[in-house]
């Protein structure tokens, strides 16, 4: 009957269970020992595989591989609004003491059909000449961007490369930075660009063509991936399309630039040691493969000082000045493609701290 006492009656007690025998006990034993000597192999075969993929050749300090030559990205403002003398000065100020010596000014956003308003930049020529006169040795690049997606109308605020006109587009306004307002070359920052893309490689030519041997072109790039296939794993986890390319297209797109700046933001890696893993794996073989595929290309290492609310991508606790710049410093001590290195870009300036630049004045510069 439901709810009713068990009969406890000696005759409905069951039988005790018969004690295990030695040999028993014995074979226990032994199996459990042999799941120890496998748990304990595979403990070992872990931190073997974590400290080959740390391991480095040398443990330098950051200021050594420090060549003066780092870059940071800085504001729209200052091509789109006028600026005092002294802000001027700051901003040198700033830049020389933390030995920049490339900038990526933001000069507007592309239009779908690859043009940029010229009221979007209206004190480019003075912001040029201003920087220029204090820091003759900087070198200024129009920061040119947007979303990059094959089959998107001009109409949207999205380019398509495969589009010749869009391309040429983007080509003539490149040409009006660095023939008419003092600029000393072009960074592209699209996204995202996919593995293996040819039109954008069509793009950098197109470029070249346009703005002279003598101008810089430069790009940020995205995260560098092994294997082609795995990226299809990732793009499913971090619901993201297309923002990791590989040896190959790394070397490809090295042959047709001056300057990568290697992005190393945005990884999904939601711990400091698994991002400094990720980042000094990166930064080995991003600097082998350009070493070898285009020795004259240089690389710049890109870290974050922004912060946002936690994603898939980004964790700021794990991304960040600190961390950024001791993963490149450990990638660097692995000696791999040292002679590509140029030297760290921070993004972005205008949202860097003081703290964070008292960490790279330290981490970087050795002071």
């Amino acid at each position: 009957m439901q709810g009713s006492q068990p009969d406890l009656h000696p005759a409905n007690t069951p039988p005790p269970t018969p004690t295990r025998s030695a040999p028993w006990r014995a074979r226990r034993r032994a199996l459990w020992q042999v799941l120890g000597g496998f748990v304990l192999l595979g403990a070992m075969l872990a931190q073997c595989g974590w400290w080959g993929l740390s391991a480095r050749a040398t443990n330098d300090e950051g200021a050594r591989f420090n060549h003066g030559q780092n870059a940071t990205w800085v504001a729209h403002a200052w091509v789109g609004e006028t600026h005092s003398d002294a802000e001027y000065d700051t901003l040198a100020e700033r830049l020389k003491h933390e030995q920049i010596t490339y900038i990526y000014a933001h000069v507007g956003p592309l239009t779908g059909s690859g043009t940029i308003p010229v009221d979007r930049f209206s004190n480019a020529f003075t912001f040029a000449a201003a920087l220029h006169s204090r820091l003759p040795e900087l070198r200024i690049l129009a920061w040119i961007g947007q979303i990059y997606r094959v089959g998107a109308d001009p109409s949207e605020d999205i380019i398509d490369l495969a589009r010749s006109q869009t391309r040429d587009n983007i080509t003539e306004t490149a040409e009006l930075f660095t023939s008419k307002l003092g600029f000393d070359g072009i960074h592209y920052d699209i996204e995202p660009v996919p593995n293996n893309d040819n039109h954008f490689l069509d793009l950098l030519d197109a470029t070249r063509q346009r703005i002279g041997a003598g101008k810089v072109l430069s790009l940020s790039t995205p995260n560098w991936i092994p294997v082609a296939r795995v990226t299809d794993v990732l793009q499913t986890l971090r619901n993201q399309q297309n923002v990791w390319w590989t040896t190959y297209y790394y070397g490809t797109v090295s042959k047709h630039v001056d300057q990568i700046v290697a992005m190393m933001y945005n990884t999904g890696m939601p711990t400091a040691p698994l991002y400094e893993l990720v980042v000094q794996q990166e930064t080995a073989h991003i600097l082998r493969t350009t070493a070898t595929a285009s020795p004259t290309t240089h690389v710049i290492i890109a870290i974050p000082t922004y912060t946002a609310p936690a994603s898939r991508a980004f964790h700021a606790s794990a991304e960040n000045m600190r961390t950024g710049l001791r993963a490149v410093i450990g990638g660097l001590n692995e000696d791999e493609g040292l002679s590509a290195f140029m030297g760290v870009a921070v993004y972005p300036e205008w949202l860097t701290s003081d703290a964070d630049w008292a960490i790279y004045d330290h981490q970087w510069l050795g002071n």
